[in-house]
Order: structure tokens, then C-alpha cells, then sequence
């Protein structure tokens, strides 16, 4: 991965430069839960979906470090996100690869200023291909394309690993990590191997976030490839 390797993550494709670069279950096994006549979730996908929905609206900073397939470290970051349900979404990487993710829930905005590039798609093409959306989205449609195991839980962690029912996914899986009932670490596998570590810090679910916050506004004088579906 290099310092597209979030953007590639969450939009999975948006762009040709992009490309190039977001275990056995524990817990018993339980019958499956039919929600309607067609899609059924298991009972770990509904534990998790309802976790997550604890949380409206949360933010919190990150440290990231990348390790390809052989275990050597190649990137670190920092950075900070901010989530609000449904669907809405803001990730920011710090220089000197910096980098910014938004979506308003309705399209994604991927903004990269060292090539001054802005790439546009509809939420609807980028939701089925990482299971990082399933953080600000509790739709039976979203999680039904994802199967979840839960991984280890010991006191008040609880590792849940979200892996796309897709073999051809560019994402192999995403463990998520919850710490007192909080996200404390994110590690996102691709299908090359490469993982990214993300650790949370400062997670605050208490304070108000801004809309402007999941708004974008195209700078002036970058390239603009809008591969949105037609309106």
C-alpha cells in the first residue's frame, strides 16, 4: 500500500492510480436470524451492527503504520476521522501524505492535494466493496454482503473480524477492536497481503459534530473526475 492506500480502502477503484497501490469464531454457533424474505443476518452480524449503533455520531485521532506481506513496516501516519449515521463519513491523513475521504451520505469525495486530484462516486458503488462502511451504516442491504466473526473476547475487548462475501474484494478483511465498548484499533487487510494498523486515540462520542464536517467543497483549480452515476 502507499498513500492512496485509504482512499483505494474505502472507494475501491476510483481510480487507475489507486489500484495500483479501506479465524474461527469464539462464540457459539446460532441460528440464523431472517430479518426479511431476502437477506439474512447471523447473530454476530447483529451484535456488531448493534454495537456500532451505540454511536450516532463519534470522532477520534489515529496513529497508522502499513506492513507489507513480508512484516516490514513501509508507511506511518497520523490523522483523525469523524462518523455520524447514516452513511456519513470524514477521514483525514496528515502530511506528508495527505490525503482527505469524505462522504455526505449520498456521494464520496476522495481529495488528494499533493496531485491536486478530486474523484467523486455515488455511495451506492463504494458501499458493497470495504466493510469499513458498515461503521455508519446499519442497512440490512450493506451488511448483508459481509460475513463477521467474532474473534477473541477477553474482559472488555472484543475483536470482530468483517470479511466481503466477494472473493474478488481488494479487501481480504477488517478486524475491528472495541475496548470498553469503543473502537480502539482497526486492521485492514488487502487482498496483497499489505495490512494497515490503525490505533484510536481521544474517541469523544459525546461531542456534537458540525454537518459542514461531511460537506465538500471542490477546490479551485484541480483535476476533477466525477464518476458518479448519472443524475
Amino acid at each position: 500500500m502507499n498513500k492512496f492506500t485509504l482512499a483505494t480502502i474505502l472507494s475501491m477503484g476510483i481510480t487507475t492510480l489507486m489500484l495500483s497501490q479501506i479465524t474461527m469464531a469464539t462464540s457459539p454457533v446460532v441460528k440464523n436470524i431472517e430479518l426479511n424474505k431476502k437477506i439474512v443476518l447471523n447473530a454476530t452480524s447483529l451484535e456488531l451492527r448493534a454495537k456500532l449503533n451505540k454511536f450516532q455520531q463519534f470522532s477520534a485521532n489515529f496513529n497508522q503504520r502499513v506492513i507489507d506481506k513480508k512484516g516490514q513496516e513501509i508507511q506511518v501516519a497520523t490523522g483523525a476521522m469523524k462518523m455520524a449515521q447514516p452513511n456519513k463519513f470524514r477521514w483525514v491523513t496528515n502530511e506528508p501524505d495527505e490525503s482527505l475521504v469524505v462522504s455526505d451520505g449520498r456521494d464520496v469525495w476522495v481529495y488528494n492535494p499533493f496531485v491536486e486530484q478530486v474523484t467523486a462516486m455515488s455511495l451506492n458503488n463504494t458501499m458493497t466493496q470495504s466493510p469499513l462502511w458498515l461503521i455508519a451504516n446499519q442497512s440490512d442491504e450493506a451488511w448483508s454482503n459481509f460475513s463477521v466473526e467474532k474473534k477473541i473476547q477477553s474482559g472488555k475487548t472484543t475483536q470482530y473480524v468483517v470479511a466481503p462475501k466477494d472473493s474478488d474484494n481488494l479487501t481480504r478483511q477488517i478486524t475491528m477492536h472495541f475496548n470498553h465498548d469503543e473502537i480502539s484499533k482497526l486492521v485492514i487487510e488487502d487482498a496483497q497481503g499489505q495490512t494497515s494498523h490503525f490505533t484510536f486515540n481521544q474517541f469523544d462520542y459525546q461531542k456534537t459534530i458540525a454537518k459542514s464536517q461531511f460537506e465538500f467543497v471542490l477546490p479551485e483549480g484541480v483535476d476533477f473526475d466525477d464518476q458518479r452515476e448519472a443524475k
